[in-house]
């Protein structure tokens, strides 16, 4: 993990550039792999994503306005359509020769608005991630977003092992991360990285247990499950398995959506999902518990960024809980070598 700029991470991905509430008919602006864009909605509610820079003049386009199917340029009146095209010059009656301004597929999925900005011919036939369970009534999900002023790698490393959870906030730790950890189990495809280890019978945070009236210190064996699904997704999972006789499994799904911004920034998109203990005011318990682990997680990775842009990159001495991790890394690695 020595190459510290956007040119070494894939842009043949979909990236989550923003949540789908926050796109409509308003310019949102953004970055993504050093890259300004712009989304907006059309009137059939399509969203757009289009290059954030006007083609008369450097003035971004996300200060302007969106007009029926059409972004104007708040400086030049410059009119887009969602091809990128520019279809309306307002000083003149013909639009002058390659006004254009470069446009992105978009897809929406779970709540969140997919951008691809590398071989558009490749798009098509690599579809974003399904993740069903985000927009499933059957699961309950909160979260929330932020930029991280560090590497999207450092975030990868962190969501590829767990056991520093119990480190960071004994408060939301599961009791079971406090011993020595069971076996890793990895399984790998050429993009993928699928892990789980199972832990022993241990009782739940204090905190969960209070959320379905489970018996003080009951304990319970768990399952931990994670994925690298593609450059932009990492999902994981916690299952405590109760018997059905007392409610049955509890289950949390974990879901970051992250972009690399620029070389030291990336944007963290987190979803908390769960199949249990439903209703609006168990979220609201529960959000400030989780929100205040990820907070301290960023604070913790920007801190290590800094060290990096002071130091460098050192060798770091991995142990058998990095197995995820190092496996990421390598088809990271060979996804930018393919794209040359």
């Amino acid at each position: 993990m020595r190459d510290h700029g956007t040119t070494g991470y894939p842009h043949n991905a979909w990236y989550a550039l923003a949540a789908s509430i926050e796109v409509g008919t308003t310019p949102f602006g953004t970055r993504a792999l050093g890259t300004p864009i712009v989304l907006f909605r059309t009137g059939d509610g399509s969203a757009v994503a289009l290059g954030d820079r006007d083609a008369h003049r450097p003035y971004p386009l996300s200060l302007g306005r969106v007009e029926g199917d059409t972004i104007v340029s708040g400086y030049s009146g410059f009119a887009y359509d969602r091809t990128g095209a520019c279809v309306r010059v307002p000083s003149q009656a013909h639009v002058p020769y390659g006004a254009q301004v470069p446009a992105y597929p978009v897809l929406e999925e779970g709540g969140l608005v997919w951008v691809w900005l590398g071989e558009r011919s490749l798009a098509e036939r690599r579809p974003p991630v399904a993740t069903p369970w985000l927009t499933d009534p059957a699961w309950e999900t909160f979260g929330g977003q932020w930029e991280t002023a560090a590497d999207v790698r450092l975030l990868h490393d962190n969501f590829a092992d767990i056991t520093h959870v119990a480190v960071v906030d004994p408060v939301i730790s599961p009791p079971a991360l406090t011993g020595v950890a069971p076996a890793l189990e990895v399984e790998i495809t050429e993009t993928t990285v699928h892990f789980h280890r199972d832990w022993p019978a241990a009782p739940m945070p204090e905190w969960q247990a209070k959320l379905t009236d489970v018996p003080p210190g009951a304990a319970f064996p768990q399952r931990e499950e994670g994925a690298f699904l593609a450059p932009g997704l990492w999902t994981d999972r916690w299952d405590v398995q109760v018997p059905e006789e007392q409610g049955g499994p509890q289950t949390f799904w974990f879901t970051h959506a992250v972009t690399p911004v620029d070389g030291g920034t990336t944007r963290h998109i987190w979803r908390v999902s769960r199949n249990f203990a439903s209703g609006p005011e168990v979220t609201d318990m529960i959000r400030p518990i989780f929100e205040s682990y990820y907070l301290k997680v960023r604070e913790i990775l920007e801190t290590m960024q800094r060290v990096i842009d002071r130091d460098g990159y050192g060798e770091d001495v991995n142990v058998a809980a990095d197995a995820a991790a190092l496996q990421v890394r390598k088809i990271l690695r060979r996804l930018v070598a393919d794209e040359g």
